[in-house]
């Protein structure tokens, strides 16, 4: 089985931001407890209660908004890509609804974690002296029921997927993802995409 971590494309594509003073709002001004700010293994359905509004940026002109994207370990989806996805992924997290531009979406919360499932191959896991992630590696036999997942190894930073995730986005054409097999840290990734 071939795991990938995935990223979001920001050099063709717009990456996700939120409405500030509504994250505020449902979640309190704790970086504890903000979905934008914290990247942790959390669930947020039973906060959730309202479409959280976001927005699409960059720095750079003339990029794309995606149909799916990554931020910090969650996926944004469109309706589209939730109608592709929901029934793959659903068992690995939550999905929280939000709005944009006179559309909605959804920010898929991956709640799934490889050390929850005794998955994380720590012989290949390395971290330099700044505890900045070098390699991460999983068992790969201990994530056949699971399509979507995090790992606590690398604070939670990075989505991983199988092929069957993948193979979805692709066939499906849903723009905005870069997939990495070479399970390295993620500037490394970013640099050699």
């Amino acid at each position: 089985m071939t795991l990938y971590a995935i990223y979001a494309d920001q050099k063709k594509y717009q990456y996700v931001g939120f409405d500030y003073k509504q994250i505020i709002s449902e979640f309190g001004d704790s970086k504890d407890t903000r979905f934008d700010a914290n990247r942790s293994h959390r669930s947020y359905k039973d906060i959730w209660k309202n479409p959280i509004g976001i927005y699409f940026g960059s720095d750079k002109k003339g990029l794309l908004i995606p149909d799916i994207s990554e931020h910090q370990g969650r996926l944004f989806l469109s309706e589209k890509a939730y109608d592709v996805l929901k029934d793959i992924i659903d068992q690995d997290g939550e999905f929280l609804p939000v709005v944009y531009d006179g559309s909605k979406g959804f920010m898929f919360n991956t709640l799934r974690l490889a050390e929850d499932l005794e998955a994380l191959d720590e012989t290949q896991c390395e971290q330099d002296e700044y505890d900045d992630v070098m390699s991460i590696g999983f068992h790969e036999g201990k994530l056949q029921n699971v399509s979507i997942f995090r790992a606590k190894f690398d604070r939670f930073y990075v989505a991983y997927c199988t092929q069957e995730v993948k193979d979805a986005i692709e066939k499906a054409g849903l723009k905005g993802l870069l997939f990495y097999s070479d399970l390295r840290r993620p500037w490394q990734a970013d640099v050699n995409l």
